[in-house]
């Protein structure tokens, strides 16, 4: 069908309109109407029932011919001869209605043929009809006002063809309301597509527009749209403070110095020009945040010397190799080059001056060699990148300003001890720097003076090595004279009581540095026993054969941490020690208290000094456990305790961490040590703890699990067994409520049961070391034998006593409250129970619950007392995650069986 051609309107443009077809959508049919304005094509689609609507509108507003639209058909509207008749019939009339209107269309036709979406008319006018009524409340609050492209085209076209502001007679509809908005406006938001606009042929990205009405700005966003057909962005010059531009550029002169494709040479104004130039351009004078991000910029070019007040400059995800040109910004303090192509930072201190935050996210950096002055930096973001080696962190380690560093997914972060090594490049201000948005703990700190105190050892043998050859002299000689003159190491007792004997917060033990890291002396080669314990002064941690000169070389330790330690000898007595792991061994510092120890378990702890003497205890004693010796490690449940065990009863120490984060964490240095020994990668499991996954499951079962490191280290998690034997004794007195609900175990915990300190009891009889269990229905406290269990190798029978003593047992229903306070132990939790008719679950409880039952008389006495028919049980937790833990459980459980929030209280 021949196209409908009308004459050009007054701007020029001129109007076609064609109905190319139909096609049926469910039960009508629709015809698909195709206009074209000028360069731009569009669709439209509307059934019959649409162009009846048209028609009686115009009829009512402009008194158009009634008779102009072919008229209604009730029988075989949708048979394909009436179709395409209408359809030939349909186009005549739009045709008709243009040649009525060859100017401007009315609005109900503009909005038919969608004049309002794509044509310049039409578009200005409901732009202009928009603002009428909202320009004035949009301006007095000072809102952001978005607009297209395609609009400022349309705008920006209008103003060109010089017709009158207000074609269509309109009122509301004059383009002066767009005008004076435009000069008023402060904030703009211009947001393009990519690709074509709706069902036309626009490619608003590609459009041309002009921002010179815009005479007031202070903050402009640019989105999707080529800069290079941008217009009058310059004339904002002196007010606007923000600029923004994204996914529109490929230089930064295509935004900030557009003239520069006219000039050949340019200096900013106020330049000292020493030759002639074409053109001095003004500055931007006002504008302290540039954002050009997501662009496809290369370099950081001389155009930046435009703007000497930008404070805040965004050129994240572009495409830039090198920091150049930043030193013109004498007020920059804070930068983005996150997601780039950088590679080297040679000499940024020099361009980047006071620079504050600083984000280098996503590059290719190995080094940081050029960040070492950066004096005023705060925040640094380095994740993302190269960084491999722990002693890059030097060159920021030393800047004094430096609070927040972040090192995610560099290839650095997988090293044991990650953060710790980190963190001691920090020296003093490790406590000030907040690490990949971590704050350091206490643990950490404590781990870092460690390393440094190391670090300090080393510096001295190496002064001393060095100043031993320059004299002629053996360095091994000098290092072994001046064992005394090295830095101490200190290692500071944990400040929370989470260890039960009784030692003040302010004892220390202290060992040589030197000793430690360089020099530590160790058994024969035979395996160590009883006598294989060196006592005495922890310094040089020596061994009787260690005093003869035997020495191991390249010795580093690896880990530290505090805990209660049981020997197996000695099952009866828990000692305060701090574990030392190297690369050859095991070091027990066991606490003073050891003196603790009746006369015949001291045996093994004593030495004889030259004269034959008994000497006397030092602070501390030293236990000795090679690595080459060790042949199983046992894990306790839910990692509240390990086992170390060699080939004897002398070579097994349980550490008791009651603490699963501690414990996780000791294993896989362990393992790591272990690795290099043997050579081979380290088989430990996932970064997720075995035991994780026990809380999801209702059965309380889990699987065998038993590791062989390729050391031949034994690593032996508890079984199901273990499990069910555990359910079996919480369920055997609970036949009540098993039959109601099943019985799930919730939590286990290494706990004390604070007992009533009067002026008879001591302190280091106040804690009484517990099991607490936590299940749907109820709490329990056991007594258990960790020390016996599971059996070692060179056991030939089982011990006398099991390895669970039910204790005590509270149903969870009869909780009246917890308290929360300072007491004895400012973590102690106390759970008051109802004491209903003095009965609990231990009525009639056995040691052997497959014995008979006890007379009540010889039952164990409870470890509380009942004021009031209350009874009080005050636990201590050691872990903070625990504790939490069991308060969070506890609560919900409460909360399932009696309906409402468990009460807890804080007791001043």
């Amino acid at each position: 069908m021949q196209a409908a051609l009308f004459p050009a309107d007054p701007g020029g443009q001129r109007k076609e309109v064609r109905v190319l077809g139909s096609e049926l959508v469910e039960s009508y049919t629709v015809y698909i109407i195709q206009v074209t304005v000028g360069s731009h094509q569009w669709t439209v689609k509307h059934r019959y029932s649409d162009f009846h609507e048209l028609q009686e509108k115009l009829t009512a507003e402009k008194r158009i011919d009634r008779n102009l639209l072919p008229p209604k058909k009730i029988i075989g509207k949708n048979s394909k001869s009436l179709v395409e008749k209408r359809q030939k019939d349909l186009e005549v009339y739009l045709q008709t209605l243009l040649t009525t209107f060859p100017v401007a269309a009315p609005k109900v036709l503009s909005h038919f043929l969608h004049f309002h979406l794509y044509e310049i008319d039409g578009i200005t006018a409901a732009l202009a009809e928009e603002l009428f009524h909202r320009g004035e409340q949009l301006l007095l609050a000072g809102e952001v006002f978005s607009i297209r492209p395609l609009q400022l085209f349309a705008v920006t076209q209008q103003l060109r063809q010089g017709r009158p502001t207000c074609a269509t007679g309109d009122a509301k509809t004059d383009l002066g309301h767009v005008l004076d908005f435009t000069c008023r406006l402060k904030y703009l938001k211009i947001t393009g597509t990519r690709g074509l606009v709706g069902t036309s042929n626009i490619e608003e990205h590609l459009l041309p527009f002009d921002l010179s009405v815009f005479k007031s700005l202070h903050h402009i966003e640019i989105n999707d749209c080529d800069v290079e057909h941008i217009k009058g962005l310059t004339s904002s010059k002196q007010t606007l403070a923000t600029l923004s531009a994204r996914y529109s550029a490929m230089s930064m002169k295509d935004i900030l110095v557009p003239e520069a494709t006219e000039f050949d040479q340019w200096e900013p104004e106020g330049a000292t020009l020493e030759y002639p130039l074409t053109a001095v351009i003004p500055k931007w004078k006002s504008l302290t945040t540039l954002d050009m991000s997501h662009n496809r910029i290369s370099h950081i070019d001389d155009s930046v010397r435009l703007t000497p007040k930008i404070e805040f400059l965004d050129l994240s995800h572009n495409e830039i190799l090198q920091i150049e040109n930043l030193q013109h910004l004498y007020n920059l303090i804070h930068l983005d080059l996150s997601y780039n192509k950088l590679a080297a930072l040679e000499g940024a201190h020099t361009r980047l001056g006071n620079i504050k935050t600083l984000n280098l996210a996503g590059n290719l950096l190995e080094s940081l060699t050029g960040l070492s002055k950066l004096y005023s930096l705060v925040t640094l973001d380095l994740s993302n990148n190269k960084i491999q080696q722990i002693d890059e962190i030097k060159n920021i380690g030393s800047l004094p300003c430096l609070e927040k560093v972040s090192l995610t997914n560099n290839p650095l972060t997988i090293f044991p001890d990650y953060r710790t090594k980190v963190l001691a490049q920090f020296w003093d201000r490790a406590s000030e720097v907040c690490l990949d948005n971590t704050i350091t703990t206490e643990k950490e700190l404590d781990t870092v003076e460690v390393l440094k105190a190391i670090q300090k050892a080393k510096e001295c043998k190496n002064k001393l090595n060095s100043s031993s050859r320059k004299n002629g002299e053996d360095p091994r000689l000098s290092a072994t004279s001046s064992k005394t003159s090295c830095s101490s190491l200190t290692v500071r007792r944990p400040s929370s009581p989470s260890l039960p004997c009784p030692v003040s917060s302010s004892q220390v033990i202290t060992c040589s540095a030197a000793a430690l890291a360089t020099s530590v002396s160790f058994p024969s080669s035979s395996a160590p026993t009883q006598d294989a314990v060196a006592p005495g002064c922890c310094e040089g941690i020596e061994s009787e054969s260690g005093r003869k000169g035997e020495q191991v070389e390249n010795e580093e330790l690896r880990h530290l941490m505090w805990s209660s330690v049981v020997f197996y000898k000695t099952p009866d007595v828990e000692v305060t020690a701090c574990v030392l792991l190297s690369t050859k061994a095991l070091y027990f510092l066991l606490d003073d208290r050891v003196a603790l120890f009746n006369e015949h378990q001291l045996d093994f702890w004593k030495q004889k000094s030259a004269d034959g003497q008994s000497s006397s205890f030092h602070l501390s004693h030293c236990f000795v456990l090679k690595l080459n010796d060790l042949q199983s490690v046992n894990v306790g449940l839910f990692d509240q305790y390990f086992r170390f065990a060699g080939p004897a009863a002398g070579h097994i120490v349980t550490c008791l961490t009651r603490d699963s984060y501690c414990t996780h964490a000791f294993l896989q240095h362990l393992m790591s040590v272990l690795s290099l020994l043997a050579r081979t990668p380290s088989p430990e499991p996932a970064e997720k703890d075995f035991y994780s996954e026990f809380g999801t499951k209702n059965t309380g079962k889990m699987e065998n699990y038993e590791l062989v490191h390729s050391s031949r280290v034994k690593f032996t998690y508890p079984n199901e067994e273990e499990i069910g034997d555990l359910t079996f004794i919480v369920t055997e007195k609970m036949d009540c409520l098993a039959k109601h609900q099943p019985l799930n175990i919730l939590l286990y915990v290494l706990a004390f049961q604070v007992a009533p300190l009067d002026g008879t009891t001591q302190a280091s009889a106040c804690l009484q070391p517990k099991t607490l269990l936590l299940t749907s229905s109820g709490l329990f406290l056991f007594n258990e034998d960790y020390i016996s269990y599971p059996l070692p190798e060179f056991a030939k029978e089982p011990p006398k006593k099991d390895k669970y003593q039910f204790m005590d047992g509270r149903r969870i229903r009869d909780l009246d409250r917890v308290l929360m306070g300072y007491q004895t132990y400012p973590q102690a939790l106390t759970f008051v129970f109802d004491d209903v008719q003095n009965q609990d679950l231990m009525q009639s409880l056995t040691l052997n619950h497959f014995g008979e039952a006890l007379p009540s008389q010889q039952r164990t006495p409870r470890d509380y007392r009942a004021v009031d028919r209350e009874v009080q049980w005050c636990i201590f937790i050691p872990s903070a995650d625990c504790r939490e833990r069991l308060i969070s459980l506890l609560a919900r459980q409460w909360e399932i069986l009696c309906g409402r929030e468990l009460p807890l209280e804080l007791t001043g």
